[in-house]
């Protein structure tokens, strides 16, 4: 058991990480939207590349930070019911909720995987006027669904503990 709660630390820590790191991409959105406002009213010259960028920027973000959302359990969820519930309980819940979120997961890392590839061999560019390659966006979709797959490993791993034996993993 010794050597499962470390690999499960292992797998949180990376998670925050990785996640405080991707993180840092807030402030060049900021940037890039703060460059392009000003070029654009102050000096009637606005950028032909902000706009997209932020939005290119922005789906990596919300994808390479899920890992984090989940460790966390920070999701959101409808828990009218479920806050009320014993930590057993919660956890089996949990356990049935993630077989079908996993599988899900699995799903969109196989096709993301494909929807990326097929963008790299093809060199594809975006169609905006600065034509940036568009494939490190797309990369983000199965990097993404893998470490949101690993963390919910961890999290079904410590749930089915917490079903089985009615104490958390880590105690």
């Amino acid at each position: 058991m010794k050597w499962l709660r470390l690999t499960l630390r292992r797998i949180d820590s990376f998670s925050d990480i990785f996640a405080k790191s991707i993180c840092w991409l807030i402030l060049v959105l900021m940037a890039c939207t703060f460059y392009d406002v000003i070029m654009r009213y102050f000096f009637n010259s606005p950028t032909i590349w902000a706009y997209s960028l932020v939005g290119q920027l922005f789906g990596p973000l919300w994808l390479l930070t899920g890992a984090y959302l989940l460790t966390h359990d920070e999701h959101v969820r409808m828990d009218i019911f479920y806050r009320r519930f014993s930590p057993r309980k919660k956890a089996i819940i949990d356990i049935i909720t993630y077989t079908l979120f996993l599988f899900y997961i699995i799903l969109i890392l196989k096709f993301g995987w494909n929807y990326f590839w097929l963008s790299f061999i093809r060199e594809e560019h975006l169609r905006a006027m600065w034509k940036p390659l568009i494939w490190p966006f797309k990369l983000a979709i199965p990097v993404g669904m893998a470490l949101i797959l690993i963390a919910g490993i961890a999290k079904y791993i410590r749930d089915f503990h917490l079903a089985i034996t009615g104490r958390a993993l880590e105690e």
